[in-house]
């Protein structure tokens, strides 16, 4: 070892033992409070969401927050804990504002569920209860999101029990009131200089919407075959019990000046297993920095396919989820403004499988609502950022276009966002606007957001043909106002 490396070390062990606690007493007496009031008002505005009724829209109205607490280390020792709740005030949000009255056996919400309970499984609006759920639309919940113990140790640092994860897999999407929250395992090193290594261990998982912790099927999102295959709570029928946990591992590395590599694989046995590797080089250009990245994601089949039977059911060619997907993205930073240029390809051999809202194209052709990495799918963005700081303090925007090119023929593996089981078309423009108040008012802010998009309204029979007479037209526009307090 060097002496920069032990002096290094020495001043790494002072700074750890002057933040650390001496007793217990004083690990809880100096721990840290985070808190946070949200509030988040959701309008979506269909043309026609499933074929009953023309123009309806869905609205809800939340208010809520969350209150973290995290200890003093003890010998590198803490405990942490998060407690989320969201509510419906003074009953605002009516069962009908989220319920197809004219056929109630359907939403007409689908973002602002996730405002709300949802869990269970029950009768329809009409008796009380909305369509997948034992309670009304609207109805409020709290939930101990985290509860963990943490370790660390010079710049590694180990995490295990209930907290947010953040990989490219699973993410929190901390979206909507209450984020989504894993129970497992996690070791995080920064002790290679330039170089982050991080495994990650998911053995249940939290959803937006839900207080319970179920297995890593046990999601929206996971393909219907195989929530139906394992015990979850969307599908009574799994015979086969509790999926199995998930291992995400991987390294970051920025040795070489102005590049950026990384490498991940995810392990779902019996399923999937996938490798991602990106890389992201910055060149300057005058006054202008322009960053050039790449991502490719390989996923082999596990035995997923099996239980999919995608040929038989998705209109793919064979039973293989064997496939793979490729993004790339020019950024162009320009003092206040940023502007993004990305495209991306899923080959056609089949959806690549993401449940657990790490989204595959995110930071490239990913927009709000939309899922593009299903089989042979081609999107496009282009988005413009603007930091208006200089002129109005505390004030930035962007504004955004996608284009997905889909192959109608082939049939998602899951239910997507805002689409049911259609495969056509999509455009879409996004406009966000957010605001930070400082002086008196720091810690408050607010975010708009504007969504258009327009869906073709080709729909797919089981058969794999196109259907137009079958068809309905799921284009809508969406708003999402939020207001946050942090303290």
């Amino acid at each position: 070892m060097t002496i920069r490396s032990i002096a290094t070390a020495l001043i790494l062990g002072t700074a750890v033992c002057a933040a650390a606690a001496d007793d217990l007493a004083s690990a809880f007496k100096e721990g840290k409070f985070d808190g946070r009031l949200r509030s988040q008002y959701f309008v979506t505005d269909w043309d026609m969401h499933d074929g009953t009724n023309k123009d309806a829209t869905a609205t809800g109205f939340a208010v809520g927050g969350s209150l973290l607490y995290k200890t003093a280390p003890l010998y590198g020792l803490s405990f942490g804990a998060g407690l989320y709740t969201t509510q419906n005030p003074g009953g605002w949000t009516d069962v009908e504002d989220g319920v197809n009255m004219t056929n109630p056996t359907k939403f007409n919400a689908t973002t602002s569920n996730d405002l709300f309970l949802r869990e269970g499984s029950g009768a329809t609006p009409l008796s009380g209860t909305n369509p997948t759920t034992l309670v009304p639309y609207g109805t409020g919940y709290a939930v101990l999101a985290q509860s963990y113990l943490q370790y660390d140790i010079a710049k590694t640092k180990a995490t295990a029990g209930r907290f947010l994860m953040t990989n490219p897999w699973i993410t929190p999407n901390d979206t909507k009131m209450i984020p989504i929250a894993i129970e497992g395992a996690q070791i995080k090193s920064n002790d290679i200089a330039n170089t982050t290594f991080q495994i990650d261990y998911a053995h249940r998982i939290k959803e937006r919407g839900m207080t319970h912790f179920g297995n890593m099927a046990d999601t929206g999102d996971t393909p219907d075959a195989i929530k139906a295959y394992y015990t979850t709570t969307y599908s009574t029928a799994g015979t086969h019990g509790e999926a199995p946990d998930v291992l995400i591992a991987g390294a970051t590395n920025r040795s070489y000046d102005n590049l950026e590599l990384q490498g991940w694989v995810m392990h779902w046995p019996d399923l999937v297993d996938q490798a991602l590797i990106e890389a992201n080089y910055a060149i300057e250009a005058g006054d202008a920095i322009i960053t050039l990245g790449g991502r490719f994601i390989r996923q082999y089949d596990q035995g997923a396919g099996a239980i999919i039977l995608p040929m038989t059911n998705n209109g793919d060619s064979d039973q293989s989820i064997d496939s793979y997907l490729w993004a790339v993205r020019a950024v162009t930073n320009y003092g206040p403004a940023k502007l993004l240029l990305c495209a991306s390809h899923t080959d056609d051999g089949g959806d690549l499988i993401a449940p657990w809202r790490g989204f595959l194209t995110q930071g490239y052709t990913r927009s709000m609502t939309q899922t593009d990495w299903n089989a042979d799918t081609d999107a496009y963005k282009v988005q413009l950022d603007y930091d208006f700081n200089p002129m109005v303090p505390g004030l930035s925007a962007y504004v955004s276009y996608s284009v997905y090119d889909r192959n109608p023929v082939k049939k998602p593996y899951q239910s997507m966002t805002n689409r049911a089981f259609q495969n056509a078309d999509t455009t879409q423009w996004n406009i966000d606007i957010a605001y930070k108040c400082s002086g008196s008012l720091k810690g408050l802010d607010f975010l708009a957001r504007f969504m258009d998009q327009n869906n073709d309204i080709d729909n797919i029979k089981t058969t794999g043909a196109i259907d137009p007479l079958a068809a309905f037209d799921s284009s809508n526009r969406e708003m999402r106002l939020e207001a946050n307090y942090r303290f």
